[in-house]
Parts: structure tokens; sequence; C-alpha cells
């Protein structure tokens, strides 16, 4: 606005000298505008993949402490039967549904949070390979455990895993047990 206004000034004959000065000021203004915009286009995204990664804290956290009762629970030889029987559970504002066994044992998302169905809770779960449940009898059994949640609000859905065993991802890699898994990243897809 300053450098329009020193345009106009510069018209008249005694400010003659000042137009140049007055056409440096418009070209750093839009340049100015120019620069916010490519610093907003890199810092948006940047900002919301960081969010994201945050919110998979959560899950990551939870799955520790879930793995953390299931051995707790397999050296005192009782069989993890639920989240209740381990005394696991996530908190009042969990953006993740818990699974221990379909579907007798999930733990949904919180209120606050747009609800899954337990039919594409299952259908993510098949499609990252990843079988939660107690295979064995404690205490050589082995407990996987998952969570599931949609943590950018598109179609795809965060697939995390945990078990007491070290297993085999659907491409491949190996987790060894007690690592918490990231089977399909929300943040990526």
């Amino acid at each position: 606005m300053l450098a329009i206004l020193a345009m106009v000034k510069t018209g008249k004959p005694e400010h003659a000298g000042r137009r140049g000065l007055a056409i440096a000021a418009l070209c750093v203004a839009g340049l100015g505008l120019f620069t916010i915009g490519i610093q907003a286009a890199i810092a948006i995204p940047n900002f919301v993949q960081f969010q994201s990664r945050s919110k998979q804290a959560e899950c990551k956290v939870n799955l520790k402490a879930i793995f953390t009762a299931a051995r707790v629970s397999m050296v005192d030889e009782e069989p993890p039967g639920s989240f209740e029987a381990m005394g696991f559970e996530p908190g009042p504002r969990n953006r993740y549904a818990y699974v221990l066994r379909m579907p007798e044992d999930v733990i949904p998302v919180a209120g606050d949070f747009s609800a899954i169905d337990p039919a594409e809770i299952q259908a993510a779960l098949a499609r990252a390979g990843v079988e939660p449940g107690v295979v064995g009898t404690c205490p050589d059994c082995a407990v996987t455990a998952a969570c599931v949640g949609n943590v950018d609000n598109d179609d795809t859905l965060d697939v995390w895993s945990i078990s007491t065993v070290d297993r085999t991802a659907a491409n491949g890699d190996a987790i060894p047990l007690g690592t918490p898994y990231n089977d399909v990243n929300d943040v990526r897809e």
C-alpha cells in the first residue's frame, strides 16, 4: 500500500528522483507475498504430517503397555483372556480401536473421535495380514494385539500390531517380540 502511495507521489516533478525507490518497494512487497506463499506451501504439509505422527504415538505407547501386561499374565501362568483381565485401559480420549480378539475383545475409539465400524477394523486387519489373539497354551502362548485408527481423516486406516513372539510382516520384514509394528501407515497412504 505504501509502495503504491509512493508511486503516486513520485509522479510529481519535485519527487521525480524517488521513483526508483518506490518501484523497489513495490517489488519487495510483491516478492514478500510470493515468499510467504512458498513457505506456507512447505510448512503446512510438514505440520500435518508431524501432527499425524504424534497421534500415532498413542498407539505405540498403548501397545507397549498391552505387551507388558500380557508378559506379566504369562509369567503368572494366567492366559491373557481380555484387556480387562490384563488391566489395560487406553484412557478416555483414545483415537485408536484396540483389538485382542475380534469381535469379542475390542476397545472402540473414544466418543470424541470418529467411530470405526467393527467390519472396517476386521477388513483393515485382514488387508494388513494381522491376526490378533492368543494362540497356544500359556505360559508358552503367543499374544498378538493390534490398534486401528484414522489419524488423517481419509479412507485408509492406520494399523499397528505387537506380539509376545518374533514374527514376520506381510512384506517379509522380521519383527522382534515387543516391538510395535506399523503394518499400514495412514500418514503415508
